[in-house]
């Protein structure tokens, strides 16, 4: 970074112009620790995303009420087992036994084994739908956490090398206190300096190690080590062209899965209030009867009989009514989904547009004056006009625009993700 670059120069200048040339003569080397360090072992957003959607165990164990979905498919349109009833008979003459069979089967009524059908693959459909849902989600949410840890890891390197270069300067003002060429005052304020920066590297720490907890359970990671991640924090993104509100609403209302896993469950609800009002009507059940004895004259019985249930009584109403109220409330539910899924985007995209213009602002106005500021402390190391207190006050408000500068970028990216879970797919695709 040039800024740190000029920093270095002023610093070292300000503590002793000969000391400073003399380390300028031989320069020590800052060792960066970094926990993301094999290239090999790290993870790019893309792979991030991937792992996720394979190890997240949350993931996971909801993808298996798919499976439970798909039985629920067979057991509604099973057949109906048959009934076998064996018996022995007492004849009252003698002591001879005999014996009978009855055998009863109720087919099915051709309604509501055609409802349950349509019911149970309906529940497929949602079932599959909401894994969908939950597969953006969390793929929203890996991206974010992965692009926080690039900011976060960037503004850690940056901040560890102004504190590098403030102990440096702390050393070489010690040195010259001791030979009486400077005051305590100007080494409690290079002091009060080293102490704010390893503030903010302390502060960037928790904040890693918060963004490494969330990407830990995301990606289904058990352990104590920090992932690795690699890659540059994508940009290309924060001068797309967004869409207009209406158009993401409207390709959030076709996109969505959660919107579709609504619709499935109206149609459960509909197949459901068919199958009882296909049960006001009575169905048969067939049955048929053996019976051997030792009589003489009958030895041999057959009876062929049909069952009726009738109820013509009640006529299923309490089911009827109660599933007709239910398709009513799954109605009333889907319609607050829909309206709090097209509010959702507009925030959203409300949220993104004054991301965008802070952004902007940034980049027009801050960055400008950060790059101004540098050219200025270059002309003053030229000239010699510059002291510790002004090196010290400016140098902290560049760092400060700078950082500024990256916590507009990840708000941005924040509301460009955030948006894009609402719309249910990528705004560049939804732009073409």
């Amino acid at each position: 970074m040039r800024f740190l670059d000029i920093t270095a120069s002023l610093l070292l200048l300000c503590a002793d112009c000969h000391l400073a040339r003399g380390a300028a003569e031989h320069p020590q080397s800052v060792v960066h620790a970094d926990s993301e360090a094999a290239a090999s072992e790290s993870l790019g957003e893309d792979a991030a995303v991937l792992r996720a959607l394979k190890e997240n165990p949350s993931l996971r164990a909801f993808r298996k009420q798919s499976a439970v979905a798909e039985g629920q498919l067979v057991s509604a349109t099973a057949i109906e087992n048959p009934m076998l009833q064996l018996q022995l008979v007492h004849v009252q003459t003698g002591n001879q036994m005999g014996f009978a069979g009855t055998l009863k089967w109720t087919p099915p009524q051709p309604v509501i084994w055609l409802a349950s059908r349509s019911l149970a693959r309906a529940h497929i459909e949602q079932v599959r739908y909401e894994i969908a849902e939950q597969e953006w989600n969390i793929a929203t949410q890996v991206r974010m956490a992965h692009s926080t840890l690039i900011v976060l890891r960037e503004q850690a390197r940056a901040n560890e090398q102004i504190l590098a270069l403030r102990k440096r300067m702390l050393d070489l003002l010690r040195t010259k206190v001791d030979r009486g060429a400077a005051t305590r005052i100007e080494l409690n304020l290079v002091q009060v300096a080293n102490l704010s920066a390893q503030r903010d590297l302390d502060d960037l720490a928790i904040r890693r190690n918060d963004a490494q907890t969330q990407l830990h359970l995301l990606l289904g990671i058990m352990s104590v080590q920090p992932i690795a991640v690699h890659g540059d924090y994508p940009s290309d993104f924060e001068e797309a062209i967004v869409p207009e509100a209406d158009t993401l609403a409207e390709a959030a209302l076709a996109a969505r899965p959660t919107l579709k896993a609504a619709q499935t469950r109206i149609v459960q609800r509909e197949q459901a209030v068919k199958i009882e009002k296909a049960k006001r009507w009575p169905w048969f059940e067939l049955s048929g009867r053996y019976r051997h004895t030792v009589s003489v004259n009958y030895p041999d019985e057959g009876l062929l009989g049909i069952e009726l249930p009738l109820p013509v009584l009640n006529q299923n109403g309490g089911p009827v009514q109660t599933t007709r109220a239910e398709l009513d409330l799954e109605l009333a539910l889907a319609q607050a989904q829909f309206q709090a899924l097209k509010q959702s985007v507009y925030a959203a995209y409300s949220e993104l547009l004054v991301r965008r213009k802070i952004l902007t602002r940034y980049r027009k106005e801050v960055l400008p004056v950060i790059a101004e500021h540098e050219q200025l402390m270059e002309m003053a190391l030229k000239d010699g006009h510059i002291d510790l207190v002004a090196l010290l006050s400016s140098e902290e408000s560049a760092l400060r625009g700078q950082r500024e500068y990256g916590e507009a970028r990840l708000a941005y990216r924040r509301a460009w993700l955030g948006l894009e879970a609402a719309v249910g797919s990528p705004l560049t695709e939804v732009s073409r």
